[in-house]
């Protein structure tokens, strides 16, 4: 599995519990935007102790194959966090399936970045995984991210009632697929 892919405008990078600091800067940057559509585990979530624990996790399961989570930089900007794209929950080889996350930054939405990244990662993972089927789960109300993974091929399946809680509320997610031989 590559731990770097550069596309045209970026670095894409598996990162350890040593730039837990780059981490945590880019949630705290975006902390008002991101609580809205995701979950925050812990009361200690924006320390650099809790990013050390979370980055230290995702390794392991990176080296498991049980997920992967790429870092966006900017080419020639390598200290500053600006998004991530993410695969969870990879199942083989049954499924051959995992479900996909993604966040930017709030000062590089609409540059089509990370359009960029999901266009770069899902064709790796699919040749080096043998991953088929990408699932996006998102709320409703989320018209830019659904309009993004719609232009990158997903299709709409479906409402998935009650299925993340959110602020305390259990809230509706429309499911999205791409499967990656179409």
């Amino acid at each position: 599995m590559k731990f770097e892919i550069d596309t045209e405008r970026l670095v894409l990078k598996v990162l350890n519990k040593q730039s837990a600091d780059k981490v945590l800067e880019f949630y705290l940057r975006n902390r008002n935007i991101f609580e809205r559509y995701e979950p925050v585990i812990g009361d200690d979530f924006y320390t650099i102790p809790h990013q050390r624990k979370v980055l230290e996790f995702e390794y392991q399961s990176i080296m498991k194959l049980s997920m992967l989570r790429y870092w966006i930089f900017e080419k020639g900007n390598p200290n500053q966090i600006i998004g991530t794209v993410s695969f969870r929950n990879i199942v083989k080889p049954i499924y051959e399936s995992c479900t996909v996350g993604y966040k930017m930054d709030r000062y590089f939405v609409n540059m089509g970045y990370c359009s960029e990244a999901l266009s770069a990662t899902i064709p790796a993972i699919t040749n080096e995984l043998g991953i088929h089927r990408f699932e996006a789960l998102i709320l409703p109300d989320n018209e830019p991210s659904i309009h993004m993974i719609q232009k990158l091929g997903f299709k709409y399946e479906g409402i998935l009632r009650d299925k993340i809680i959110i602020r305390g509320e259990r809230l509706d997610h429309c499911m999205y697929a791409y499967l990656a031989d179409n």
